[in-house]
């Protein structure tokens, strides 16, 4: 079932249980991230069950199992240019926003800005990761 233009049910649901129990509020800003992106998104995880989160290792209060997260994959895109368009959508800029060394970003719609980063195993402030780009694209969002 199609969510919105671009994301399906299929691409948001659990790949424990199936169910795809995400927020209006993270399908509008993903189409949103789309559409400013004007490239295609993977979403690596998107809504996770209580079991699933809890065997991928999810954290206790996951906004994935709130149906609020998304850790997607912007085709083209390296993590630092994905951070740098997610940044661009308002329920992004002022929700959640993990970079991994994967090589894809966690996107979520939580109320409340946090920000991180996970690099060898280890998380930390996304500004350590970022360093002066971090700054500059913060001082650019104020």
């Amino acid at each position: 079932m199609q969510l919105s233009e671009n994301f399906s049910t299929d691409e948001l649901k659990c790949d424990h249980c199936g169910r795809c129990n995400v927020t209006p509020e993270l399908v509008s800003a993903l189409q949103s991230l789309r559409d400013l992106a004007r490239l295609p998104i993977q979403v690596t995880s998107g809504y996770r069950c209580p079991e699933h989160n809890r065997a991928v290792g999810g954290a206790s209060a996951s906004q994935h199992a709130e149906g609020k997260a998304a850790d997607i994959k912007i085709t083209g895109l390296n993590v630092l240019e994905m951070y740098l368009l997610v940044c661009e959508v308002p329920a992004f800029r002022n929700g959640g926003v993990g970079l991994y060394d994967g090589g894809f970003i966690h996107v979520d719609v939580r109320r409340g800005r946090a920000r991180w980063a996970r690099v060898g195993g280890k998380y930390g402030p996304i500004e350590d990761i970022l360093g002066s780009v971090w700054k500059e694209a913060n001082q650019s969002q104020s």
